[in-house]
């Protein structure tokens, strides 16, 4: 039996197949806009939205303080484009909302993830979302959900990412309770508060925190907490001191030599992972350099 399609028949059918592949096409090439302030959240959306997403991270180095980094046109034109915008909120990335008052879209949907983990952010306001793997869960949730009403044509796909950035997560589960095996029960301490989420998760007893934010904040402590705090290190009234690689002060550089000199063992961490890093491989990779730090510890000791 032969086939016969008449030319206006084919002229249809190659109008619909042309009409398809255009919007095939214009789909591939016009990926969601996102910009996010982190590039861990950064990185949370990209394996969420896989080809579908076009991401920018302005901060994505952990050589920038997020506390003095400054805007420029560009980045207004970024975010005035975007479809989608991610930040961390509580003040940690405060210089992000005047840019977005500034930049009129009423399409464009903003997350914020103080917002999404309302509920996970401590008693004392603790900013550092991005080391609570409950809030980082919240807020792809929400990414995956924005992600889906503004292209509903990848759906499917939004929420295949979001599967998989939830099995990325258990790697960071896995690790964590690694640590707590092995290193149980500890005292510690840290130069800011930058990793308190994470050591809450640890069940670590924490000290003086007065302390940390007065660094943070770069506000003078008395010289009785500085006093108290150099002693704990020398007297080894803690078992660990975290410090952010990315905050340098006079007070931060002597509490970390103390330590070393004391032999505690210290381990840095950044509010930011280098540009292009996992989220769950920059969690796991410092877990995975506490155990160390803890083991030859516990090694020098014994």
């Amino acid at each position: 039996m032969h086939l016969r399609i008449g030319l206006r028949a084919l002229g249809a059918i190659l109008t619909v197949w042309a009409t398809g592949a255009f919007a095939m096409a214009a789909s591939a090439a016009s990926p969601v806009r996102v910009v996010a302030a982190e590039s861990s959240y950064g990185s949370v959306v990209e394996t969420i939205g896989g080809s579908h997403v076009k991401v920018v991270s302005l901060l994505d180095s952990p050589s920038v303080n997020p506390h003095q980094f400054e805007a420029s046109p560009r980045i207004g034109r970024q975010l005035a484009n975007a479809n989608l915008v991610v930040m961390n909120g509580l003040g940690f990335d405060g210089w992000m909302e005047p840019l977005l008052s500034g930049t009129s879209n009423p399409k464009r949907v903003v997350i914020r993830a103080a917002d999404a983990a309302s509920g996970i952010v401590s008693s004392d306001k603790n900013e550092h979302l991005f080391y609570s793997p409950q809030a980082m869960l919240a807020t792809a949730s929400q990414v995956a959900g924005a992600l889906a009403r503004i292209d509903p044509a990848h759906t499917a796909a939004y929420r295949q990412g979001l599967v998989r950035f939830q099995a990325q997560m258990l790697g960071v589960y896995g690790a964590l309770q690694k640590l707590i095996a092995a290193h149980p029960n500890l005292t510690v301490t840290a130069t800011v508060p930058v990793y308190n989420y994470m050591l809450a998760l640890l069940g670590y007893h924490e000290l003086y925190r007065d302390i940390q934010y007065a660094s943070e904040e770069n506000s003078q402590p008395s010289a009785q907490q500085v006093k108290t705090f150099i002693q704990a290190l020398q007297q080894h009234k803690v078992d660990l001191l975290i410090y952010n690689v990315q905050v340098h002060n006079r007070l931060t550089d002597q509490e970390v030599q103390t330590a070393r000199d004391s032999g505690v063992p210290t381990v840095g961490v950044s509010a930011i992972p280098l540009h292009g890093e996992n989220y769950a491989q920059w969690q796991i990779k410092q877990l995975k350099a506490i155990k160390q730090a803890l083991d030859k510890g516990s090694a020098k000791s014994s």
